[in-house]
């Protein structure tokens, strides 16, 4: 703000303490305040400094029944008296006038793992201007102004004050009512101003975003210099990070732990279990999404995904594929087995929009489908399923056999999901070509457009496991 705003918002300030503005004055201040989050800043600092210089307090600690006020002393009455006025009249229920200097408040910490916070994270907890990095869950976050952020692991947020924040890292979903008009979030390569309304964005610490409006009104300012952008409900801008997600390679992490070594051999897990990978062999895993524009090169992923989306946006569907190479089992009886698939952040939608969710796992019966290929694996052609059935998320319930559900709440982007069962040993026990194919579907659909896109890690994946099939065998 330039020292000639400040001077002019400071005299206004002075004669609205003393109720001097005349009617169309105090239209127009009513009218900036609302719509310029920096002169509603100034302003209400502003009154409440001219409220803490004329209070004099001295007058309680007398031994004897206090004197009638001076006038200086009645003033500072009415001047606070005139700030509370103000805040409730023209919103400011983010003054910053916190003696402890907290601006906001951790109100939910929901399956929460923290990594390199500056603040409190426990639930409940007053936050002071800092950082809070989320590594698991979903965090939500009520500024005093009223905004409130649905932080979804893993994000990185840096709080500024009541009425600024900077997103450094990852999602999050913004719901700012009409008292917090104006509450802004900083990335790398943009800054975002809601205008009362609710969106999600996500950013990276490269630049790369995304800006989505579910309600209302945004701002979005691109610091490239280009022209500010205001978007409405459904509208969004998105900056390369959509495509970085749908074109992700395994060293696109440079931070990343060192390169796992993937299994290429059958692994003896102990107490009798043997354990094998989709890199064994002639092992695979891929996925398909129901949209012809979807680009083929699903298998060369470090993670498979699985969505389910509903009628409202059917070409957004993805099930799974994974195959394993059961030919050093041949002749020998599996008495026992388990899938273990490891969960991995997709990026891709977002978590507040999908409830806890099931996924089921299904073995495909016509093992002459066995041999498709990860590069040619499309919506089109794939095992066990009809682009043209109405149930897209699922596949045909003539050609595969349920094997087995789990379960992944709200949230979680790590950690690993096992199925385990009679079901799953009957189904590679029954296996007559060394190849079984299985499909991974998610059941739950989310409740808004743009909700998750849960993923699994892969055989191409460099710092997780990929899909693993542990058996325990009988005696020869």
């Amino acid at each position: 703000m330039k020292p000639a705003d400040q001077f002019r918002l400071l005299e206004l300030s002075e004669r609205y303490a003393d109720d001097k503005l005349t009617a169309e004055e105090l239209a127009a201040l009513e009218t900036e305040l609302r719509d310029n989050a920096a002169s509603r800043a100034f302003f209400a600092k502003a009154l409440h400094q001219r409220a803490e210089l004329c209070f004099d307090d001295s007058w309680h600690s007398q031994a004897e029944p206090a004197p009638a006020p001076a006038p200086r002393t009645v003033w500072w009455r009415h001047a606070i008296t005139a700030a509370a006025a103000a805040c409730v009249t023209l919103g400011f229920f983010w003054l910053q006038g916190h003696r402890d200097g907290t601006v906001a408040t951790l109100v939910r910490a929901q399956q929460c793992q923290w990594a390199g916070s500056s603040l409190p994270t426990v639930e409940g907890a007053r936050l002071k201007p800092g950082m809070l990095d989320l590594m698991e869950g979903l965090a939500v976050i009520r500024f005093d102004s009223g905004a409130e952020l649905v932080l979804e692991a893993p994000a990185t947020v840096e709080v500024l004050d009541g009425m600024n924040c900077k997103l450094r890292r990852g999602t999050l979903v913004a719901e700012v009512p009409p008292q917090a008009k104006g509450f802004s979030i900083d990335t790398k390569d943009a800054k975002v101003i809601d205008w009362g309304t609710k969106f999600g964005l996500s950013a990276g610490e490269d630049g790369k975003y995304l800006v989505q409006v579910m309600e209302g009104l945004v701002e979005v300012d691109d610091k490239s210099g280009a022209a500010s952008k205001k978007l409405q409900k459904g509208q969004r801008v998105d900056r390369g990070w959509s495509q970085k997600q749908m074109h992700p390679s395994a060293g696109d992490d440079a931070d990343a732990e060192p390169s796992r070594w993937q299994p290429a051999v059958v692994m003896d897990a102990g107490d009798g279990w043997q354990a094998i990978t989709t890199a064994f062999g002639h092992g695979k895993d891929s996925y398909i999404q129901s949209s012809d524009k979807a680009p083929h090169d699903f298998g060369t992923h470090p993670f498979f995904r699985v969505k389910h989306s509903g009628d409202t946006k059917p070409d957004l569907n993805r099930k799974g594929y994974i195959a394993f190479d059961l030919s050093k089992f041949s002749g020998r009886s599996i008495q026992d087995a388990e899938l273990v698939l490891t969960i991995e952040p997709s990026e891709l939608g977002f978590a507040s929009f999908v409830p806890d969710s099931t996924f089921a796992v299904y073995g495909v019966l016509d093992e002459s489908t066995d041999a498709w290929e990860e590069s040619g694996l499309t919506w089109q052609q794939a095992p066990a399923h009809d682009p043209a059935q109405p149930e897209r998320h699922l596949p045909v319930a003539a050609k595969v056999k349920l094997l087995g559900k789990f379960e992944i709440a709200q949230g979680i982007n790590r950690g690993t999901r096992k199925l385990r069962g009679i079901d799953l040993a009957d189904f590679l026990n029954a296996d007559t070509n060394q190849i079984a194919t299985l499909i991974i579907c998610r059941e739950t659909n989310e409740t808004q457009d743009s909700g998750l896109v849960h993923a699994f890690a892969t055989k191409e994946n460099g710092t997780r496991s990929a899909p693993m099939l542990r058996v325990r065998l009988g005696s020869k």
